[in-house]
């Protein structure tokens, strides 16, 4: 992955160590794997490079949740306005990602996590009716997929915005998959588009598979031994502090 990724030893280390820690918490409470892993991998690697990484674990851990408890055909029929959404917003920011400041890009994705953290620690969710779902599906996809072209970070508009829909747990866990495998697809076609993920990319991202599903296994067992809400709110605290330490870094 070195030679892949022109990385030394400590940066290397820090990548896997990160793709663990996400797929523990993605196991734990079914997203999270970006959120916590593109974090702390940019502050070793290009977020391009970060974004590149990460395609194939994002898709495959995703892939295995959007199956289970039969929820894939209703989510698609529900949900294809969101998805739409994203399909239109996310080539438009990765068209932007080859060029943007790599300071703007730090300070976006500082301020996305930062602001989630605050959400997530305070359990804060916005009511979303019936009628407002019909135009809040589309611009809440639009919004994931500018936002998640740039950082990769798709899940903490939507899934803030799924969580106003009351969906059951199993319900939300699906559309989330689904919506993180949709995403995924979009953004490695539009990245491969703009030679942003080339074959070393994919070849990296392969081996990114193993610490990614290590921690995704370690999350599972975990998973009926930690309280849930201290769980949340520790890892609140964890993404704050790292969105104000790449905030930070913009401003440096």
């Amino acid at each position: 992955m070195t030679d892949f990724l022109g990385l030394g030893a400590t940066a290397v280390l820090a990548c896997a160590i990160a793709m663990i820690a996400g797929g523990t918490v993605k196991g734990v409470v079914g997203i999270g794997l970006p959120l916590v892993s593109l974090p702390v991998m940019a502050t070793f690697i290009p977020i391009p490079k970060a974004i590149a990484l990460l395609l194939l674990p994002s898709f495959a851990t995703s892939i295995w949740q959007t199956f289970q408890g039969g929820l894939f055909a209703p989510s698609v029929k529900r949900f294809w306005p969101l998805l739409l959404g994203m399909a239109i917003g996310t080539p438009v920011s990765v068209r932007m990602l080859a060029t943007f400041d790599v300071k703007v890009l730090y300070l976006i994705l500082g301020m996305v996590v930062a602001i989630f953290a605050a959400l997530l620690h305070r359990s804060l969710v916005l009511p979303v009716s019936p009628r407002a779902e019909l135009w809040a599906a589309p611009a809440v996809g639009a919004a994931s997929g500018l936002v998640g072209g740039l950082s990769m970070l798709f899940g903490p508009i939507y899934a803030t915005y799924l969580a106003g829909l009351k969906l059951g747990k199993e319900h939300f866990v699906a559309v989330i998959a689904l919506s993180n495998v949709w995403a995924t697809t979009v953004l490695a076609a539009s990245m491969a588009r703009f030679d942003l993920f080339g074959g070393t990319d994919f070849v990296a991202s392969l081996l990114a598979l193993i610490p990614a599903f290590a921690g995704l296994a370690i999350g599972q067992w975990l998973r009926g031994y930690i309280n849930e809400d201290l769980f949340r709110k520790t890892l609140a605290g964890v993404l704050f502090l790292i969105g104000l330490n790449l905030i930070r870094k913009a401003l440096d």
